[in-house]
């Protein structure tokens, strides 16, 4: 688990990403005036030097972003550990805590099948959708490194409930990586009906959903 941080602001974004992430996907998304943390490639669950990192910013007013498998990765943060901050606002994006599950989640064969076939392209495709060309920037790991993260999701599949809500809940209608009908029955599952917002967008949904508007 890797931290990447711009620190210069009373208020910071928080940012659990999902699987493959890089800062280089969220910079040009992060509204004026506002600091961000990303949380990515990851390859332990010890929240130490990130609860550290917070507890010395807790002067800061602070919004949590959960994107992906990000959730779930939160979602163990928030209850496994002695979060020192009471946060803003919590959004979760296009994932569920579950993470990888056979009902609330991304089916264990399916994710198993995908670690073992991991085409980088392909991803991509899934990934952003119509949005693809405008990603030649972005940076990711080279495949044998991504295909390291998805079996570390594998082997740490957990779930921890949550007793900490979110306020908000983002569900993509083209997600081709985290099926939409299985979001909807989570959210639905955990009562989120009046949280939830739709949008027409691919899994990764920054192009057509924006920070700002939702801080």
């Amino acid at each position: 688990m890797n931290i990447y941080q711009e620190l210069n602001n009373k208020n910071i974004l928080l940012i659990f990403g999902g699987f493959a992430s890089h800062p280089t996907h969220f910079k040009n998304f992060i509204p004026k005036n506002y600091d961000w943390i990303l949380v990515f490639n990851y390859q332990h669950l010890k929240f130490e030097i990130l609860n550290n990192l917070l507890s010395s910013l807790q002067d800061k007013t602070f919004h949590l972003f959960a994107f992906s498998m990000g959730v779930w990765a939160a979602n163990l943060f928030l209850n496994s550990t002695q979060c020192p901050l009471k946060f803003a606002s919590k959004t979760a994006i296009n994932g569920t805590e579950y993470g990888i599950d056979e009902t609330y989640g991304i089916h264990p064969k399916l994710f198993a099948l995908t670690q073992k076939r991991f085409n980088l392209e392909s991803f991509k495709n899934n990934l952003f959708g119509e949005h693809l060309p405008k990603t030649q920037n972005f940076i990711f790991l080279e495949e044998s490194l991504l295909k390291k993260e998805l079996q570390f999701f594998l082997d740490h599949r957990k779930i921890i409930e949550n007793q900490f809500p979110w306020d908000r809940v983002i569900i993509s209608l083209k997600d081709e990586v985290f099926f939409t009908e299985i979001q909807e029955n989570f959210w639905h599952y955990k009562g989120y009906q009046n949280q939830i917002s739709k949008i027409q967008a691919p899994h990764f949904v920054f192009f057509d959903w924006e920070f700002y508007a939702k801080i």
